[in-house]
């Protein structure tokens, strides 16, 4: 029983025998006199207040349900319109995506002709002039990017910034042709990128290949590799480092 209900019992019943308290009459008794409140009187005015407090009830009630029906149906409105902005947004980061990626196409001849060496001329580089090259792979492809290999490099030899402000620290690994680079390499630049550099990405580059165990601990620890052939397309075919080394496009 509710409190509304329980008041207007009381109401109904206390209103009598507050009449014959100030009148100076008992309460409540079996005896039919007059100015006495009988037992069936008092029984009487539960019934009413009962009665009377029944429909009461079913409004308050019946109130409740359409409050709690009306914000069911704001937040569902809320929900539906939260995922249709949700996905006008994916939409136009998509159109955007689409839009940037064509543009590297476009522009696949102008970045050629800036900068492109071939598999054969990096093969015979020295590992000072392989950090060159991939310098100036990453300056041609937008990012502004700097040579940082020495004594004291922190297993960094160049660190690059994109348009975003995305931090990219590269290890470049300059190899004999056949030689493959192992997981020490990768724990290297791991351990050192972001607690040195403040890369957001870390990657190491070679003129090799990697030892299976070193492109497993790479792909689980989203180190980005790029092998020989992966090498070819971003120097040789002007792929853009977004689409061989897939980083989050700077969009």
């Amino acid at each position: 029983m509710s409190w509304k209900l329980g008041l207007i019992i009381l109401g109904s019943l206390g209103l009598p025998l507050v009449n014959n308290w100030a009148s100076g009459q008992p309460l409540a008794s079996a005896d039919p006199g007059n100015g006495f409140m009988r037992i069936q009187d008092i029984s009487a005015s539960v019934t009413l207040g009962l009665i009377l407090a029944l429909p009461v009830e079913l409004f308050a009630r019946a109130s409740h349900r359409r409050q709690i029906r009306h914000h069911r149906e704001e937040i569902k409105r809320l929900l539906d319109e939260n995922r249709k902005m949700q996905a006008q947004i994916l939409r136009e980061e998509e159109r955007r995506r689409d839009a940037w990626i064509a543009g590297l196409e476009t522009s696949r001849p102008n970045r050629r002709s800036i900068h492109s060496p071939s598999i054969a001329v990096i093969d015979k580089s020295s590992p000072a002039q392989f950090e060159e090259i991939v310098r100036k792979l990453m300056e041609r492809d937008g990012l502004k990017a700097e040579v940082i290999g020495g004594r004291g490099d922190q297993a960094v030899d160049v660190l690059a910034v994109d348009v975003a402000g995305q931090r990219i620290a590269v290890q470049c690994k300059h190899t004999t042709r056949g030689r493959k680079v192992d997981s020490k390499v990768l724990y290297q630049i791991n351990g050192t990128a972001q607690a040195a550099y403040g890369a957001n990405e870390s990657m190491v580059v070679t003129n090799g290949s990697f030892t299976r165990d070193a492109a497993a601990w790479g792909a689980r620890h989203g180190i980005r590799l790029i092998d020989r052939e992966t090498l070819t397309r971003w120097s040789e075919d002007a792929d853009h480092l977004y689409q061989v080394a897939d980083l989050e496009l700077p969009i």
